[in-house]
């Protein structure tokens, strides 16, 4: 299923955050746009997403057998946890390496499951669609959708390197990657709250 964001109050419904990703973006006309909604909507359209919906399917059993174990054993419950997440850190490197990602490319963006904002070296027309592809970071988790540009305007305190601040909202992105992204966006804002708390009484 692909879901489709196009309104600002359809925006507004997602939290935002600043974090540090990896980008790759092609302008396509509307036809191209078309074409790969139709491409997305597809479950199995890539290699990945066949898998990412069966990982989610088993993380959700996993997590409801491991919740009536701590019942009874929180011991075993918690070996069970750190077991899933070596699993977990196992399969990420093995993405990362499929998703060949290259250090040079991560830039820091403001990020919702409506939308992103970044600063880059091109100017895009607004209304325009672009392809994206997302990879969050730390663990290399791709993220393949649909993009209007929102607006793209040069700032006046910006790098020579990129100095056009583009605004995109998501038009198609299927539930698979919206739900592991905004998963991805709750869990930094559990990070930099539980931060600032140490902070507070370090």
């Amino acid at each position: 299923m692909v879901t489709e964001v196009s309104s600002p109050a359809d925006r507004r419904e997602f939290f935002r955050i600043n974090d540090t990703v990896l980008i790759e973006l092609q302008p396509i006309n509307a036809e191209e746009a078309e074409k790969l909604g139709q491409i997305l909507k597809d479950p199995l359209h890539s290699g990945n997403s066949q898998e990412k919906s069966q990982l989610r399917t088993l993380q959700t059993a996993f997590n409801h057998i491991t919740d009536q174990i701590i019942q009874h054993d929180r011991e075993i419950a918690r070996a069970l946890r750190l077991l899933d997440e070596k699993i977990n850190l196992v399969h990420h490197a093995v993405q990362r390496q499929q998703n060949r990602s290259d250090d040079n490319l991560k830039i820091e963006a403001n990020l919702s499951g409506g939308g992103i904002a970044f600063m880059t070296a091109d100017n895009f027309d607004a209304k325009n669609a672009v392809e994206l592809k997302i990879e969050l970071q730390p663990y290399g988790t791709l993220i393949h959708t649909i993009a209007n540009v929102i607006s793209c305007a040069k700032t006046q305190d910006s790098s020579s390197q990129a100095p056009y601040f583009l605004r995109l909202a998501f038009s198609f992105m299927s539930e698979i990657d919206r739900s592991i992204l905004v998963k991805h966006i709750l869990n930094r804002q559990a990070e930099t709250i539980r931060h600032n708390a140490d902070s507070q009484f370090a």
